[in-house]
């Protein structure tokens, strides 16, 4: 069996599905089932190398925001695809979907179209973007989709084969990290700063939880193109405990994860955020919005805090909450990770699923 995965963006940029078609791939590539990768060229990825496994990188480096690239990445995805012979084609975060089902037409091999966060979770904005994303996540037919997160199962689609898949997350590469906690009580956000994650909202819940907690502070590790917006908000309401500490490699991730309090994700959308997985792998309490997939993994005052987005008020006092009663919410946490969340799993029941098209 030999598979085509198309994802438009790479490594060194990080995001769930990214990370979610590596840890996959890698777990299940063998001399029976051989993966081809094929992407954009986003950098240097520094990833391991594995047997069966190869990533083509199509094109000259670019950013990964480049609107540009991304047409000329499917002008190029098409004819590399076209040329060469694939029994199975799996597609994640949905831009290469349309080629990719063209391919499978023309080619008559199966296509499966993996699901993460997607703008369908959010309030109804008829946005050319948001129509053109739920046209190939809703109106077009696959052989299987995958969905990481049921929430997706409520939007009305043409596709009835749909399978859910949750993220998963290697526990022992934060087990064996031990580290003190931060000396001053520690908010962590990680992330891509874009409006849908809401970061202005945790924002304005610091002030509100600065004049509450002594010695509080704020670590936002990521990128994006709000960071600036973002610092001029910070620097308006006179926050001097704000830290935007950017881009950091996995060992640096898990240790800030190790050394905070509190993990806040206060998005207007999610799909199912990796990031609450690894925050729960840390044994770190979670404060987050009642969205997308996120309730799933979650559970209201049993495992952590869910509050309405866009509303820092609630935000404050969750985060409070959490801060005061965190150790019963971070044992709970973890253990709901351990037994439900590991790649291991997650990536037989992917292999399981390759089987059954191309066997059955």
């Amino acid at each position: 069996m030999k598979v085509a995965l198309l994802i438009d963006t790479w490594f060194p940029f990080i995001g769930g599905g990214q990370i979610n078609a590596w840890e996959i791939s890698k777990r299940i590539a063998n001399e029976k089932i051989k993966i081809n990768i094929i992407t954009r060229n986003c950098g240097e990825d520094n990833l391991e190398k594995v047997p069966y496994l190869e990533i083509y990188k199509l094109g000259s480096e670019t950013r990964p925001d480049s609107i540009i690239s991304k047409f000329y990445f499917l002008f190029n995805l098409f004819f590399f695809v076209l040329k060469r012979d694939y029994d199975l084609i799996h597609v994640h975060p949905f831009l290469p979907a349309p080629v990719a089902k063209l391919l499978s037409v023309l080619k008559n091999v199966p296509i499966i179209l993996t699901v993460h966060g997607t703008r369908l979770f959010e309030p109804k904005k008829k946005t050319p973007s948001r129509l053109l994303e739920k046209y190939i996540l809703t109106g077009i037919r696959y052989d299987t989709q995958i969905s990481v997160t049921r929430a997706f199962l409520k939007i009305p689609n043409v596709n009835k084969n749909i399978l859910v898949i949750p993220n998963g997350i290697d526990v022992q590469k934060f087990t064996k990290v031990k580290v003190a906690k931060f000396s001053k009580p520690t908010i962590l956000w990680i992330g891509r700063f874009d409006p849908v994650k809401r970061v202005e909202d945790l924002i304005l819940a610091t002030k509100i939880i600065t004049e509450k907690v002594k010695d509080l502070q704020l670590i936002l590790a990521g990128y994006g193109y709000q960071q600036e917006k973002l610092k001029k908000i910070v620097k308006d309401l006179n926050l001097t405990n704000v830290q935007f500490v950017g881009f950091k490699t996995e060992e640096e991730l898990i240790t800030l994860y190790k050394k905070s309090h509190v993990f806040v994700l206060p998005s207007s959308s999610e799909g199912q955020p990796l990031t609450i997985l690894e925050a729960q792998a840390a044994s770190l309490p979670v404060v987050a919005t009642k969205v997308g997939g996120i309730p799933e993994i979650v559970k209201n005052a049993e495992n952590g805090l869910l509050v309405t987005p866009e509303n820092p008020e609630k935000l404050s006092e969750a985060i409070i909450k959490v801060l005061r009663e965190r150790k019963d919410f971070s044992r709970k946490g973890y253990k709901n990770i351990k037994k439900l969340y590991t790649w291991h799993k997650i990536a037989q029941q992917t292999k399981n699923i390759y089987k059954k098209i191309l066997y059955e």
